[in-house]
């Protein structure tokens, strides 16, 4: 444990800075020792069992006659050998080695040329002293030579080592709930006011988040912390809805875990849920993003048709025919049956006669304006037409309709667009489509 002695924070062996005031631990902290407890002294050593003496070592004890262990022997003695006399040295290696003689020298100067040094003094029978090794040549300046000329010392440059690219270590900590140094990435304690490693401020420093999954269930499951000294503060009678919404938490979480198990044990329930749930989400697409497909007629009848354009010309999937009715018909009206029962979603109209002939033009043949609709299934539905030709328009006009199960459908022409003069025909429709959900 380091103790700031700033500020008095307890940090971590591990800190480099104070985690409340930010100081440099190397300079302001003192690291303290956590007291060990003592350890236990060690087991006293049995002490051994007297020997037993016997009725004899008695007896000599008591006389006085005990064995004396025996004394080591003196070494015997040797006469000293003499050592044998070394001969006589000549002078000259008995001699001591000779002092090291002072030369004293005259200063070089640029007026007078230096004088070679006398040669020292030789002592007789003494040999003579090896002579030292001659010092390096020194470069002497010549008398007329400028003084900027003239060489100089300079000192050699020390190289120094260049310094290695920093490299930014990996964080040492990521705990949920840790604040992220914003300078080097290090996580630390929610407490701390300074980073553990730069030292830089964590007044802007983000928190570690738990996952949305986690947190959810930390909530669900999770045991609550209280701070030190909390008790609850309960005013009036005991929160019953708190119970009441807690009991029915763990019911939901109980049937969500009883229904899983379900899924995947029983194949029974197994397969009613696919089935649900695939009903459900097709019918919530149907509704969002519908999908059309055509579905044809097997059979059409009407109240009257004129020669050559008979009903089930107004299903035959061309646009160049067409079914009319009789110019003396009151209530025309074209009847649509299907094989297997379907669910409408679109009608679609081609009004008006179409052809090759003078007399199948668009504007000869009086066309559908106001119809009534009848649908197997009681439905009923009144819709408006456009005056269009289909062969401008290209596409028939289609409307919305909503009948389940349909067998057939009965179109109620109520009124028309006549025509400038006499028509052959009461009205005429060229085409009838429908459209399904997919």
């Amino acid at each position: 444990m380091i103790v700031c002695k700033q500020c008095g924070h307890h940090n971590e062996d591990s800190d480099t800075f104070c985690g409340s005031c930010g100081k440099f631990l190397e300079w302001t902290g003192e690291r303290v020792v956590v007291a060990q407890p003592e350890p236990e002294p060690p087991a006293p050593e049995p002490v051994p069992e007297p020997a037993h003496v016997g009725l004899i070592d008695r007896v000599k004890h008591a006389v006085g006659i005990e064995e004396a262990a025996p004394q080591p022997g003196a070494p015997p003695h040797v006469d000293p050998v003499p050592a044998p006399v070394a001969a006589a040295a000549p002078i000259s290696a008995a001699s001591p080695a000779p002092e090291p003689q002072v030369v004293w020298t005259v200063p070089i100067t640029s007026a007078a040329p230096a004088a070679p040094p006398a040669p020292a003094p030789v002592l007789a029978g003494v040999a003579a002293p090896a002579a030292p090794a001659a010092p390096p040549a020194v470069p002497v300046a010549k008398a007329d030579e400028p003084m900027s000329r003239r060489p100089t010392s300079v000192a050699p440059a020390v190289a120094r080592p260049r310094q290695a690219p920093r490299t930014m270590e990996p964080p040492t900590r990521r705990h949920p709930g840790d604040l992220i140094c914003g300078q080097c990435g290090e996580g630390n304690d929610p407490v701390r006011h300074f980073c553990r490693r730069c030292g830089s401020s964590l007044d802007e420093a983000i928190a570690v988040r738990l996952p949305w999954y986690r947190r959810f269930f930390n909530r669900l499951f999770g045991v609550r912390t209280r701070e030190a000294g909390w008790r609850p503060h309960r005013v009036g009678p005991p929160n019953v809805m708190g119970m009441v919404w807690r009991i029915v938490r763990l019911a939901i979480v109980a049937l969500i875990v009883v229904g899983l198990l379900a899924f995947l044990l029983v194949p029974s329930f197994h397969n009613l849920v696919v089935d649900r749930v695939t009903s459900a989400v097709t019918t919530v697409r149907k509704a969002v993003f519908p999908h059309f497909d055509a579905v044809y007629a097997t059979g059409a009848s009407a109240s009257t048709s004129t020669a050559g354009h008979l009903p089930t010309l107004a299903i035959d999937k061309f646009n160049n025919t067409y079914w009319a009715a009789q110019a003396k018909d009151p209530g025309p009206y074209l009847k649509v049956s299907f094989h297997d029962p379907v669910d409408l979603a679109e009608i679609g109209f081609d009004s008006g006669a179409a052809g090759t002939a003078a007399a199948d033009d668009f504007l000869t043949q009086p066309r559908p304006h106001n119809v009534h609709l009848v649908f197997s299934n009681g439905t009923t539905k009144d819709l408006t037409l456009k005056d269009e030709d289909p062969k401008v328009a290209k596409n028939a006009q289609f409307y919305p309709v909503d009948a389940k199960q349909v067998t057939f459908v009965e179109i109620h022409i109520m009124s028309v667009y006549a025509t400038a003069g006499a028509s052959p025909s009461s009205v005429a429709l060229a085409e009838v489509e429908f459209r399904v959900r997919d």
